[in-house]
């Protein structure tokens, strides 16, 4: 598990080159976005945000697909200059050699073998190929009065109380009741899912709610008029 702070962005951007160097643009607008997005709706009324929805059975089959920061090893036999090591961007899409960009984000992996074996079949002399997943990286970004806010990154998916508690609360700071999921597509689209994480400790229940990669946990302050 590794967290890095907001400042640490913007050092890691040039040793991700190639396929990372997109997502980590792509990680890093978005979270300026989603911190406008916040500003701005401190400061004026906004028209309202359309809400994040998910069904039960939806969200746990998602963690059968592949998403962005999984790493592929992909193999061509026959072909060995088109192999390739990839990461899967925040726009879906790996680059291989010869072929170009291809989308397997929201595939199973066979599925997305499948894909790229069609994307690629016009430059192969054997028409055959491997795709194996080296490792899966979720990643999401906590904001406000957390201890360590940042981007926050993990080898598997996470609730968002576990996202919180991971980065560290101050009891005295911290509003759980009153957190909020942003989520941001490749497209700019801002939806947002309203969360009371204090109910966990309050009254042993949650609301059940799948985060997805790049999402945006923002966590306020609590005020005291003491």
């Amino acid at each position: 598990m590794k967290i890095h702070s907001v400042a640490e962005l913007d050092k890691k951007t040039d040793a991700r080159k190639g396929a990372k160097g997109g997502a980590t643009l792509f990680r890093a607008t978005g979270l300026a976005a989603a911190l406008g997005f916040w500003l701005a709706l401190s400061g004026c009324a906004t028209a309202p945000i359309p809400q994040i929805t998910q069904a039960t059975a939806a969200a746990k089959s998602e963690s059968l697909l592949l998403h962005p920061g999984d790493v592929l090893q992909i193999r061509f036999p026959g072909t060995p200059e088109m192999d390739a090591n990839a990461t899967i961007r925040s726009d879906g899409k790996i680059t291989i050699p010869m072929v170009g960009d291809v989308k397997v984000s929201g595939l199973t992996p066979d599925a997305a073998k499948e894909t790229v074996l069609q994307a690629a079949t016009p430059m192969l002399k054997v028409k055959e190929v491997t795709l194996t997943v080296q490792s899966s990286a979720f990643i999401v970004y906590v904001i406000g009065a957390v201890a360590r806010p940042g981007e926050l990154i993990s080898d598997r998916a996470l609730t968002p109380f576990e996202a919180v508690i991971k980065v560290g609360i101050d009891a005295a700071k911290s509003n759980l009741a009153k957190v909020k999921v942003i989520r941001i597509d490749e497209s700019n689209h801002v939806q947002q899912k309203a969360l009371n994480l204090k109910q966990i400790i309050t009254d042993g229940k949650l609301e059940p709610f799948t985060l997805k990669p790049f999402d945006v946990i923002y966590v306020p302050e609590k005020f005291s008029w003491f």
